[in-house]
């Protein structure tokens, strides 16, 4: 979407970037990866498609969709920091000098963690900081370990389950709790209190707001899996999200097999289990 094209997340592992064409070679070669497709349920896409795909995710306000950087595979070059010192990447030692593809960046390029303090005491990220990175995106694509993304989209169910859950327990409370002569009163009103509600039906006369998200997020490097970052990435969008887009509800569809993302969102992010759909 474009209200995320020009902006990025610092976490204290992670940075999150938009997703922009300098990445697609590096995307394009990972989901040409059986495992990485089976687990995301995807479809190879041809290198024209993936550029296509591209574009139309910048221009879609339904879809959130940045990069996931690794710190620890972006390689700065500071005064204290000799750029001949090897750099660990993917299990191999290479220079900050050398190395095709990767090029050393100066701390000033790159977003700090939050709550950083500087030498006077004050904290390097607040709420609503603004700075530029120009070298961020060109220069750190073999920092890149995944993606993740939030589908936008009304709630439209939650009417049919959470409301009318409660007006059943309303009817119940009236129709147990009133004398007889009040209840077909009692009923209207409860019915009409919800037709006229902001969570009722007058949403289907409203213009649809995108208040929740299917959330997805993948881990394309292994170097970088089984580290507890998804915790970290997930509770990084999900706190944009509420606060930026103002999504209310998060919810995530996965595979039974996939007992790492279930781990994840279960134990680890308290989601709980809404719907199961047997696939044939």
């Amino acid at each position: 979407m474009k209200s995320n094209y020009e902006l990025c997340l610092s976490g204290h592992r992670c940075i999150l970037v938009p997703y922009r064409p300098e990445h697609l070679p590096n995307y394009h070669e990972w989901m040409q990866d059986p495992h990485l497709l089976e687990a995301t349920a995807s479809e190879p896409l041809s290198m024209e498609e993936e550029i296509e795909m591209q574009k139309e995710w910048m221009e879609d306000e339904r879809k959130c969709t940045f990069i996931i950087l690794a710190r620890d595979l972006i390689l700065i070059v500071t005064e204290q920091n000799d750029a001949k010192d090897p750099i660990q990447i993917d299990g191999k030692k290479e220079n900050a000098e050398g190395g095709e593809g990767n090029r050393a960046l100066d701390i000033e390029d790159i977003p700090p963690p939050p709550h950083l303090i500087d030498e006077n005491g004050d904290t390097g990220i607040i709420a609503g900081t603004k700075k530029s990175y120009p070298n961020l995106t060109e220069m750190t694509t073999h920092a890149m370990i995944g993606d993740i993304n939030l589908f936008l989209s009304e709630e439209e169910s939650e009417y049919d389950s959470d409301g009318a859950l409660q007006q059943h327990h309303q009817i119940h409370h009236y129709f147990h709790n009133s004398h007889p002569g009040d209840r077909n009163r009692n009923l209207l009103r409860i019915c009409d209190d919800f037709n006229n509600s902001s969570d009722g039906n007058s949403k289907a006369t409203s213009k649809p707001k995108l208040t929740q998200a299917e959330l997805d997020i993948m881990i394309a490097k292994p170097s970088h899996r089984h580290k507890n970052l998804g915790t970290e990435l997930c509770l990084q969008i999900m706190h944009y999200g509420a606060s930026n887009l103002h999504i209310r509800r998060y919810f995530v569809k996965i595979h039974e097999s996939n007992t790492s993302s279930l781990k994840l969102f279960r134990d680890k992010l308290g989601f709980v289990q809404c719907a199961y759909a047997e696939c044939f």
